[in-house]
């Protein structure tokens, strides 16, 4: 597919995006949230200038050059009320990322969030068996979390 080439990393991310919101009205998948918690992981590694852990690693994704452990959770937003990131199985992290895209998958903000925040506005959720987390104004308006500027 060499014709996606001169297509720079943003303007390619955002294909993806139209893509598999265009696959979701067809009922060609079911979840539209499949390879973007890599995307995730990276942009919070180039936040730090470092790289992500292995794939195995347990509790944590990015590890920053100050030793603070990053577990990176992405969001999606294909619809309006979509708030809710995916199961928290481990609290083995000082800081979790919320890295939120909007449903043409340009990114639309970065919320690193430290664990004592996590803590306090978790919940448990008997469908996953593990603990959730959603992307209310009440977090994100709490002074704990630490909004990244995306351009």
């Amino acid at each position: 597919m060499t014709h996606l080439g001169p297509l720079n990393d943003e303007e390619l991310i955002a294909l993806w995006g139209e893509v598999m919101a265009t696959m979701l009205e067809r009922g060609i998948v079911h979840s539209g949230n499949n390879p973007i918690a890599d995307i995730a992981e990276r942009l919070v590694a180039d936040h730090y200038g470092v790289g992500t852990e292995p794939p195995n690693q347990k509790g944590f994704d990015v590890k920053t050059p100050d030793g603070e452990r990053v577990q990176v959770k992405a969001l999606r937003r294909t619809k309006p009320g979509r708030n809710r990131l995916s199961a928290i199985r481990s609290l083995e992290f000082d800081i979790l990322a919320a890295v939120i895209f909007g449903g043409d998958m340009k990114l639309a903000g970065i919320a690193l969030i430290p664990i004592a925040a996590v803590k306090d506005h978790m919940g448990w959720s008997n469908t996953w068996q593990a603990n959730s987390l959603s992307i209310t104004k009440k977090l994100m308006a709490d002074d704990r979390v630490d909004h990244l500027a995306v351009s």
